[in-house]
């Protein structure tokens, strides 16, 4: 069986070393654009590589993705992280899953799962071209004619996970696949407003944030809960790039507009929150001035901005605040608005959403519904997952996938 797999990296690789494995008469190629394969990997986690998320209930993992939920649970039933630890450790990596539940390998190098994947490669003969782009895939008596600078090989099978690139997409397309527009998934909030301004550095371990996204009409009903971070551009941190991955396309299409509104100390109910600051402004800090008092969670910078927001003077005793600046400070705390006024650059921007259409792929096999032997694997589908190790899990789940599907094939 001659197999090319086009596109060197997570989901692609994958795919080419357990075929491999599996079928030891296979003859694979990879063809990479790149001059070296596997470039993401050697990136991703700051160098450290988050090869996956030690999340091991399929139907929760599933979460994690703002596209492909359905789908990706089928695959996950099969081959989750569980599955994916006990490979590397197998073929000799040794793991380490730290307090969020990130696995990295313990040496903190993606150098060494590189090095692991250029090994096994070694080891089963695969051919891995770098430097060699991919220019047209004709289907041909059952299978396919590649062409790649200039010259034309003959393969049974094409495995096609180029990832964010869209002349990978174009191929997909010259196939007969339907591509939705790739957008960024993953990006801080550029927001200006005199509540943060200057107040960059300063975060929160827990807000609840509610998106109004103006698109068409039509306004997705989008809230998330994590970590928020000020930044110099605005805001960052989980609870953004949650809310950002959800609202990925129908923030493109807004120009990246919206409203958002956050509720700081969701532990709080308004009522008890009422109660606390009465307790304070009226019996334990009653004599002090606005300016020298304090709420936790609140950083103390924050605080006193929330407060200048509401019209308190900070000057001025606790004692003397006022029921409508009480008010209004509670409007700030549980439902600040903020105007998005656009997406900030972002390490993590290289996560997109769009792709080929999920229901011109069967996830039993990731082969083209549309396509004899033609296979999906990794960004070049419209999947996505948030940060934490996802993306590389369903580029592992994928290219398993694959291979089980190749099994069965020999």
């Amino acid at each position: 069986m001659r197999i090319a797999v086009v596109g060197g990296g997570a989901a692609g690789f994958f795919a080419a070393l357990n075929t491999a494995e599996k079928n030891r008469n296979a003859r694979i190629t990879i063809f990479e654009a790149a001059h070296k394969p596997l470039q993401k990997v050697f990136i991703s986690g700051g160098g450290r590589c988050n090869l996956t998320h030690a999340c091991f209930d399929p139907t929760r993992l599933t979460e994690f993705y703002p596209r492909g939920q359905q789908e990706l649970r089928s695959l996950f039933s099969r081959f989750q992280p569980r599955d994916t630890m006990t490979w590397f450790e197998n073929h000799g990596l040794i793991l380490k899953t730290e307090e969020d539940n990130r696995v990295f390998p313990a040496c903190d190098s993606s150098q060494a799962v590189i090095d692991l994947f250029m090994d096994v490669a070694e080891k089963y003969r695969i051919r891995v071209r770098p430097q060699t782009r991919v220019e047209h895939i004709t289907p041909s008596n059952g299978g396919f004619e590649i062409q790649a600078q200039g010259k034309t090989e003959q393969f049974d099978v094409c495995i096609l996970s180029t990832g964010y690139s869209p002349p990978g997409w174009k191929l997909a397309e010259s196939l007969g696949h339907t591509v939705t527009p790739p957008v960024p998934s993953l990006f801080p909030f550029t927001v200006k407003s005199p509540v943060i301004a200057g107040l960059q550095g300063i975060s929160l371990p827990v807000a609840q944030g509610k998106l109004d996204v103006a698109a068409d009409g039509k306004s997705p009903k989008l809230q998330a809960e994590g970590a928020l971070l000020i930044t110099h551009t605005g805001l960052s941190g989980p609870l953004i790039y949650r809310l950002s991955a959800w609202g990925a396309q129908a923030l493109a299409k807004a120009g990246y507009k919206a409203t958002l509104q956050l509720d700081l100390i969701p532990a709080l109910d308004e009522t008890s929150l009422r109660d606390k600051l009465n307790q304070i402004f009226l019996h334990t800090e009653a004599k002090k001035k606005l300016g020298n008092t304090g709420f936790d969670p609140i950083p103390h910078r924050l605080w006193l901005s929330l407060l200048a927001a509401s019209g308190a003077n900070l000057e001025e005793r606790c004692e003397v605040i006022g029921k409508k600046s009480i008010n209004r400070l509670i409007e700030h705390i549980k439902y600040l608005k903020l105007p998005v006024s656009g997406k900030s650059p972002s390490k993590e921007e290289f996560v997109s959403c769009g792709g080929v259409a999920l229901k011109e792929v069967d996830f039993k096999t990731m082969q083209s519904r549309l396509v004899p032997n033609l296979y999906f694997g990794g960004e070049i589908l419209n999947i996505d997952g948030l940060t934490g190790g996802f993306n590389f899990q369903a580029c592992w789940s994928e290219g398993w996938t694959i291979s089980e599907a190749l099994k069965a094939q020999n």
